[in-house]
């Protein structure tokens, strides 16, 4: 392992005042410590603030930032301040927890200090007493994605699990944030870096032997209602993503056919099944229709370009 990699947890919360001490100590109390913890605080009107504020006296690796209620999202572009390169970054939720060796293991299943990007199972529970003890689910092996960049951009493929499942490098996270977000509602954290990852070509670690603690409380953002605008929304605002984060790092929008092929090969059948990926012969049709949508919008803008100029 390289001693020069600084492992650090980055909590959210917002008005997390009945979950943020279980969560807190969740992460000071692990087998393997982290070097330092960030928690970015999203306006929250509750008791958060001064339940954190306590962990403040006898943890100096501690900071805490606050802000006006944006958003989740919005706490990672706050957080970039304080995130140092040559680290690895490991989410949490404020109501969520670690088992006691969650670092531990997920280092030992990956094997090395350093990666793109990692993620892992969660387990549900309601009280206390039902949470996972360890974070050890099994022996299974990783599994390692590679490449998904042409996936995602032609089918929009979900490869990854809820915030507090992933892990990224400090270097994805700089090219990730920060995304002006404007307003988007019903676009979640979990989204932005799981489709951006793979847009940026990150390679992705599946670890199906760790687990994290989900809690499973009424006012989970998975357990509201989403009504067909929501929905909508945040197709939008997923394709506004997508499409902002191809014109900054001038990745084409729609990969070309050899691409999408190679990583669809890559995958092997049982992820194709749980991608919900088509038979690749059925594919070329609709990457050509993509890639023709996209060079006549092009031209049609070269034009548009060139006609204003003349007037």
């Amino acid at each position: 392992m390289n001693s020069n990699i600084k492992n650090i947890c980055f909590i959210n919360n917002f008005n997390n005042e009945s979950f943020i001490e279980s969560c807190l100590k969740s992460v000071f109390n692990q087998t393997r410590p982290f070097d330092e913890i960030i928690i970015v605080d999203d306006g929250s009107t509750d008791r958060s603030l001064e339940v954190i504020s306590h962990f403040l006296i006898d943890h100096k690796n501690l900071q805490i930032l606050q802000k006006e209620n944006q958003g989740q999202l919005s706490t990672f572009n706050e957080a970039l301040l304080l995130i140092p390169d040559k680290a690895q970054i490991f989410l949490l939720d404020g109501d969520d927890l670690y088992p006691r060796d969650y670092l531990e293991a997920t280092l030992k299943a990956i094997g090395r200090s350093q990666w793109d990007f990692a993620f892992c199972d969660r387990e549900g529970f309601e009280g206390e007493q039902y949470a996972p003890k360890s974070a050890m689910l099994n022996e299974l092996p990783s599994y390692y994605f590679y490449e998904t960049s042409a996936l995602v951009r032609s089918r929009e493929c979900w490869i990854g699990n809820a915030t507090s499942c992933i892990s990224l490098s400090s270097e994805l996270f700089k090219k990730i944030f920060p995304y002006p977000i404007g307003r988007m509602k019903k676009y979640w954290a979990d989204d932005h870096l799981i489709y951006i990852s793979s847009v940026l070509g990150a390679e992705k670690i599946y670890l199906p032997s760790v687990r994290i603690g989900w809690r499973n409380h009424l006012n989970n953002i998975t357990k509201l209602p989403y009504s067909e605008d929501d929905i909508k929304s945040r197709h939008l605002a997923i394709a506004k993503a997508i499409n902002w984060y191809c014109d900054k790092y001038c990745i084409a929008r729609y990969p070309g056919i050899l691409e999408y092929f190679k990583e669809y090969k890559m995958l092997g059948p049982h992820w194709q099944k749980q991608l919900d990926l088509p038979n690749q012969y059925r594919m070329p049709n609709r990457l050509l229709r993509d890639l023709a949508k996209q060079f006549y919008k092009n031209h049609l803008s070269a034009v548009r370009k060139i006609f204003i100029k003349d007037l």
